[in-house]
């Protein structure tokens, strides 16, 4: 559930996450940017899609730890710290907002020696789903996967 986005003259990390209803987070750990020096104008570069809530922000509370969040939103909390582009021994402060999964998604972030049968394996969904919710995947390390998980009601 992402989109492709080619880089524009005057484009930043800010303004591309305003054009497209995300967070520049989301953008510079979707493509392992670390600056807005990463961007060429004309390449093409990942940002999630906007129609259908794949992200929720979760406002850190008192006593939150990012092992409790995940636990909270099902999710790896490796997998939560790289969508907030977090360390594991950063601190998160009440008040700061998080970006978590939302309701019914399953998220993967694909690593180095990953195949798409092994991600599909993992999300336990099939090829034409898979090529469905995601479009072209290119199994590059640190890429957004995600599925919408069955509702079991």
């Amino acid at each position: 559930m992402y989109t492709i986005y080619q880089v524009e003259y005057g484009d930043t990390i800010d303004r591309i996450a305003n054009k497209t209803n995300t967070t520049s987070d989301n953008i510079k750990n979707l493509n392992g940017f670390n600056s807005d020096s990463d961007l060429v104008v004309g390449s093409l570069i990942i940002v999630p899609k906007t129609s259908g809530q794949i992200f929720d922000r979760y406002r850190v509370k008192q006593g939150d730890t990012i092992y409790g969040i995940a636990r909270m939103y099902d999710v790896k909390p490796e997998t939560l710290l790289l969508l907030n582009g977090l360390n594991k021994n950063d601190y998160i402060y009440p008040n700061q907002e998080l970006t978590v999964p939302a309701k019914g998604i399953d998220i993967y972030v694909t690593k180095e020696g990953d195949t798409i049968e092994a991600i599909m394996n993992n999300l336990g969904v099939d090829a034409t789903t898979f090529a469905i919710e995601n479009g072209r995947v290119f199994v590059m390390p640190d890429q957004l996967i995600v599925h919408k998980k069955e509702e079991n009601n």
